[in-house]
């Protein structure tokens, strides 16, 4: 009996519901709907008013970058100071990369980068000019950039490359940026980039080398790492490049630029039984010169031609953390005209350095990777091609040798915080230089630097 008249009273509810139901008006519906969203709908408004936009939906854009700062203490036997400087090595930028699928195996695609810092690790120096006892005048030393403020409010465009790949015949790119030997010098799986690079010079290449006399030569520690050559990087030009599939690890790729350069480079990436390894070499030519800009015809340096080999390897076991990474290039230099006074001689000349680092990189505290290493490197005969009026070095004049020997070691730790995308560093380099060209002044002095410094990525 109640069975039943539960039965009937939920009968009578229901259809009572149906019928009020029914009698709502459409605009009260429209109304239940539109008012509680009313104040969503304009806050998606203003983000899309302040939210950066692509041109168009076909194209993905990702933005990217990252802000690196160091403190850089320099002691070079005569005096010394702190800088607050930007690590050359890898310097504050930002990014814009983007793709589109045409069909399921061609993808096209762009890079676009740019950097942007203040004072560079590789273009700082002593303070020079009046007002420092002993310092050469900037006449003395035209061409250097002076103090801390080396590179200040300075901005490259690294990339501006467009590309088009095929997932078995390989990407063909065009524009400004990295050629396929690019970097070739610098694999490194250890983690210590920030605080350590395999180019030795993004640290330290604009301080003014001093001499045993207490006095200061018109040569800097760049000139010996690389001379008038250029660095050990190869090339970021104007270029079109091609590069092949990757197969069992292996990627082959080839460009040829503006000033008659062209370069090949193969690389290698892979991991066997916990043992991770990474390596490239590569072939690069470059033999236009052409004197000053702005000549129609060629009346210096047109048959000099830099042959370049280097390349790079790195290996790491990842169980213990353990690495070891080594680098090395030679270069031949052909036809390269240097006037020393009213004299020009025409020579060729040979240079070559390798770089050796080894240490252990492990999640010690929970955070990220802790790496410790040690580092050592030698560059030989690389001023060669240079001439530079100094004071009181070789009556006036100074000409790297063959048997110019600069040495660098270093050791070091930084830490990774994973959550952060974020690094802090501590690091000791030691610089000595052994030439000839010295032995007058009772030899160069060594060049001490400590840097800690902090790079945090977005």
């Amino acid at each position: 009996m109640n069975g039943g008249s539960m039965t009937t009273l939920s009968r009578v509810s229901m259809a009572a519901a149906a019928a009020l139901l029914m009698g709502l008006s459409p605009a009260a519906a429209a109304d239940l709907g539109g008012n509680c969203c009313a104040d969503l709908e304009e806050r998606v408004a203003e983000l899309e008013a302040t939210t950066a936009r692509k041109g168009n939906r076909k194209v993905s854009l990702t933005i990217s970058g990252q802000i690196s700062q160091q403190l850089m203490f320099w002691d070079d036997g005569f005096q010394s100071d702190m800088y607050v400087t930007s690590p050359t090595s890898s310097a504050s930028r930002w990014r814009m990369t983007g793709s589109a699928k045409i069909s399921p195996e061609i993808t096209a695609g762009f890079l676009y980068e740019f950097e942007a810092f203040g004072s560079s690790s590789s273009s700082v120096n002593q303070r020079m000019g009046s007002g420092i006892a002993g310092l050469p005048s900037a006449t003395a030393n035209s061409g250097q950039t002076f103090g801390d403020d080396g590179g200040a409010s300075h901005t490259n465009l690294r990339e501006a490359l467009a590309w088009i790949e095929h997932t078995r015949l390989g990407r063909v790119t065009i524009g400004h940026g990295s050629s396929a030997a690019n970097n070739i010098i610098l694999i490194d799986l250890s983690g210590k980039g920030m605080a350590a690079s395999n180019d030795v010079r993004l640290h330290s290449a604009g301080f003014v080398i001093a001499q045993g006399n207490g006095s200061y030569s018109g040569a800097t520690w760049g000139n010996f790492f690389q001379g008038g050559s250029g660095d050990w990087l190869n090339e970021r030009n104007e270029h079109i490049a091609y590069r092949t599939p990757t197969i069992a690890g292996f990627t082959l790729g080839a460009s040829f630029g503006e000033d008659n350069y062209w370069d090949a480079a193969l690389r290698y990436a892979g991991e066997f039984n916990g043992i991770r390894i990474a390596g490239g070499i590569g072939y690069s030519v470059r033999s236009e010169y052409d004197g000053p800009a702005g000549d129609l015809v060629c009346t210096t340096n047109c048959d000099k031609r830099l042959k370049q080999l280097a390349g790079s390897l790195s290996i790491r076991h990842m169980p213990t953390g353990l690495f070891f990474t080594g680098a090395a290039g030679e270069r031949d230099m052909e036809n390269d005209e240097t006037t020393v006074g009213d004299t020009t001689f025409t020579y060729d000349f040979s240079s070559r350095f390798y770089y050796l680092s080894g240490g252990i990189a492990r999640n010690f505290l929970g955070i990220g990777d802790t790496v410790l290493y040690g580092e050592y490197s030698e560059w030989r005969g690389a001023a060669q091609d240079l001439a530079i009026a100094t004071n009181g070095v070789g009556g006036g004049t100074f000409i790297g040798s063959s048997a110019d020997k600069l040495q660098h070691w270093g050791v070091g730790i930084v830490q990774h915080v994973d959550a952060a995308a974020m690094e802090f560093w501590l690091s000791y380099k030691n610089y000595s230089l052994d030439s000839a060209q010295f032995s007058a002044v009772r030899g160069a002095e060594d060049l001490h630097l400590i840097t800690a410094g902090t790079r945090i990525r977005f």
